[in-house]
C-alpha cells in the first residue's frame, strides 16, 4: 500500500467514523424517546431516571455497532474491520461498566430522594436493618467496585496482567497512604461515623464548646453542621469523631432544656417560679412537654445576687428557643415590676 492509498484509507476511516458518530447520536436518542414512551404511563420516577442516565452509554453503543457493519460491508476496510473486532468486546464491557455505574447510583439516589416516601418499598428496606443516611455512602461505593470489577476485565481481555498491576497498584496506594495520613484518617473517621451512626441527618448535638448544632451531612472527608444561627460548621472527620459530643435527639426526641439567670438575692424564687409556669401556661408553646413537670433550682448564691434555674421539657429541639425565649421574658418582666414596686 503506498502513500496515496493508505491517505485514502486514513480518509475513507475517518469518513465512516465520523458517520457513526452522527448516526450514533441520532439512534441513540431515538431509543431513548421509545424507551421515555414506554415508561411514561409508570408512577414513579425511577424508569425516568435510568433512561437519563443511559443516553450517553446508548449513544456510544449506537455509535460501536453502526461502525461495526460500516467497517464489515466495505471490503477495503477488512483490515480496520479485523482489527476492531479484537476490541469490541473490551469496548462493550467499558460502556457496560459505565453503565451499571450510571444505573446504581440512579436508583440508590431515587430511593434516597423519593423511593421512601413507598410504604412497601421502606418497609423491605426497613427489615434488613439498613440504615437510610449510608446510602450516599453505599452509592460511591457501588460505583467505585463497578468501576474496578469492569476495567479490571477489560484490561485481562486486552492481555495485561492484572496480577501485576495488583501489585503496582498496592505499592503505589501504601506511598500515598504514608504520604496522606491525615486524609486517610479523615475518609475512615467518615466510614466509622456513617457505620456506626451516633447522628443521624437532622439530630441535635452539643459540641464541647456549649455550641447547639444539626447534623446536615457526613461526608467522605468533612462533616457539615448548622448552628442555631443558619451558619455551616465545618469539622474534619477524625476531628469530629474525637469529640465528645452530646446527642440531644437521641435516645428519643424529648429533652431538658435549661434556663440559668442571675437576679438579685432579694426576689422571692418562689414568686419568679410560679411566674413562669402561668406565662408557659398562658402562651402554651409548641414542644412544651406540660406533663413533665418544671425544676426550678439554685445552682449558687453570690453576696448581692442568687443563680437559679428553669428547667422544662421540650419534644423536638427545634422548640427549646422558642420556649427559652419565653421564659427569659417572664423573668425580665417580673424583675422590671419588682423593681418598680421596689421604687
Amino acid at each position: 500500500m503506498d502513500m496515496i492509498d493508505k491517505l485514502a484509507f486514513i480518509a475513507y476511516l475517518a469518513f465512516l467514523f465520523f458517520v457513526s458518530v452522527l448516526l450514533g447520536k441520532v439512534i441513540g436518542p431515538l431509543i431513548s424517546r421509545l424507551l421515555e414512551k414506554l415508561t411514561s404511563k409508570t408512577k414513579n420516577t425511577l424508569d425516568d431516571r435510568i433512561i437519563g442516565a443511559i443516553k450517553t452509554p446508548l449513544e456510544s453503543f449506537s455509535f460501536l455497532v453502526v461502525f461495526y457493519f460500516l467497517l464489515h460491508s466495505v471490503p477495503e476496510m477488512s483490515e480496520a474491520a479485523t482489527f476492531l473486532e479484537k476490541y469490541v468486546l473490551v469496548i462493550l464491557i467499558v460502556i457496560a461498566t459505565f453503565t451499571l455505574s450510571e444505573i446504581s447510583g440512579v436508583v440508590i439516589r431515587w430511593y434516597y430522594e423519593e423511593g421512601q416516601k413507598e410504604e412497601r418499598l421502606r418497609q423491605k428496606v426497613q427489615r434488613l436493618g439498613f440504615d437510610n443516611s449510608l446510602l450516599p455512602l453505599l452509592r460511591k461505593i457501588t460505583k467505585l467496585l463497578i468501576y474496578v470489577i469492569g476495567f479490571a476485565f477489560a484490561l485481562q481481555e486486552v492481555g495485561f496482567d492484572i496480577t501485576g498491576i495488583l501489585a503496582i497498584t498496592s505499592v503505589t496506594a501504601l506511598i500515598i497512604g504514608l504520604a496522606s495520613q491525615e486524609t486517610l484518617a479523615n475518609i475512615f473517621a467518615g466510614i466509622a461515623l456513617q457505620i456506626d451512626r451516633p447522628y443521624h441527618y437532622g439530630d441535635y448535638i452539643k459540641l464541647p464548646t456549649g455550641e447547639i448544632a444539626i447534623v446536615r451531612k457526613i461526608g467522605m472527608r468533612s462533616t457539615k453542621l448548622e448552628d442555631m444561627y443558619h451558619n455551616t460548621i465545618i469539622l474534619s472527620n477524625s476531628e469530629f469523631a474525637k469529640m465528645r459530643v452530646t446527642n440531644l435527639t437521641l435516645p428519643d426526641d424529648e429533652s431538658i432544656v435549661p434556663v440559668v439567670a442571675e437576679i438579685p438575692n432579694s426576689v422571692d424564687l418562689e414568686k419568679l417560679r410560679e411566674s413562669i409556669e402561668k406565662r408557659l401556661k398562658k402562651e402554651n408553646p409548641n414542644g412544651l412537654i406540660k406533663e413533665r413537670g418544671y425544676k426550678f433550682l439554685i445552682e449558687s448564691i453570690k453576696p448581692n445576687t442568687v443563680v437559679v434555674s428553669f428547667h422544662f421539657w421540650v419534644k423536638h429541639y427545634v422548640n427549646a428557643e422558642k420556649i427559652k425565649e419565653i421564659v427569659n421574658r417572664q423573668i425580665l418582666d417580673f424583675l422590671k415590676t419588682q423593681a418598680k414596686k421596689a421604687g
